[in-house]
């Protein structure tokens, strides 16, 4: 092999060397435009029995007479019942897998 060929195999070689890391690093990192906003909200979590409660207790203090699992409009809830101190009783219903309020009764 005389000087000039090797001269351009070893360019070649550093070229296709620096062409493949460049197109490794990019295709570790997604675009900006590929990844989530920051503002995405967070999942919600799975709540406890004790979480519904406290939850239910907040929006209507009182003592609370049952609380247990229970099936309202489709969803798996946390039924919580409460003797309201403003003189009403209240079944307040929260869904397990999110902590969301599903429904809320007073009589």
């Amino acid at each position: 092999m005389n000087q000039c060929t090797a001269f351009l195999t070893a360019a070649l070689l550093a070229t296709s060397t620096c062409f493949a890391a460049t197109v490794a690093t990019e295709s570790e990192t997604p675009p900006a435009a590929v990844q989530p906003p920051a503002t995405a909200a967070p999942a919600s979590a799975a709540i406890t029995k004790e979480q519904a409660i406290d939850m239910a207790l907040k929006a209507h203090p009182g003592t609370v007479t049952k609380a247990y699992e229970d099936t309202k409009k489709g969803k798996k809830t946390w039924e919580v019942k409460i003797k309201g101190d403003d003189g009403k009783k209240w079944e307040v219903y929260y869904e397990i897998k999110t902590g969301e309020l599903v429904a809320e009764e007073s009589e």
